[in-house]
């Protein structure tokens, strides 16, 4: 558990984080097609903007990448299956965000080669589980609800 009362506010989850672990399926786990590579979250916490970046070599040299962009708000307690009660008092928002999925790039050699815009209902929930200089743990699904959350372990990045 977190020690921090409002970890989705600290200033210390701004910047890029590498996943060093999850059990989310492609791309999010660093993977592309067949390819292994590196998986970064950067955030930006005072912009509410976060991108999903996956290169396949590395993040100078890559040769494949693929760019999730996405914005984020504080989450106000309704599951994404619109159950749920945000009139609980609850501040969900100190801990959790809706990161709501706007486009996914996959470039090759530097070059687009596809481009997703998704709808706006393409969501997920991101529950801050653990924060410090160095690393952050987050849990993320597509209700906000237990049974749904992957697990991602992260160390911090540049």
């Amino acid at each position: 558990m977190c020690s921090l009362s409002a970890p989705a506010r600290d200033p210390r989850i701004d910047g890029p984080w590498i996943v060093l672990y999850t059990d989310a399926p492609p791309p999010s786990n660093g993977q592309l097609l067949f390819w292994k590579g590196i998986a970064k979250q950067v955030i930006n916490l005072e912009g509410g903007r976060y991108r999903n970046e996956l290169y396949v070599d590395n993040d100078q040299d890559a040769w494949l990448t693929a760019i999730l962009d996405a914005r984020w708000e504080e989450w106000d307690g309704v599951y994404l299956d619109k159950s749920g009660d945000s009139s609980l008092g609850i501040d969900f928002g100190s801990s959790t965000w809706k990161v709501t999925f706007e486009s996914l790039t996959i470039s090759l050699f530097g070059v687009s080669i596809f481009r997703q815009q998704f709808n706006q209902v393409t969501a997920r929930i991101w529950k801050m589980t653990y924060l410090d200089d160095q690393t952050r743990v987050v849990r993320a699904g597509k209700t906000g609800r237990d049974n749904d959350d992957l697990v991602f372990y992260m160390r911090r990045g540049n």
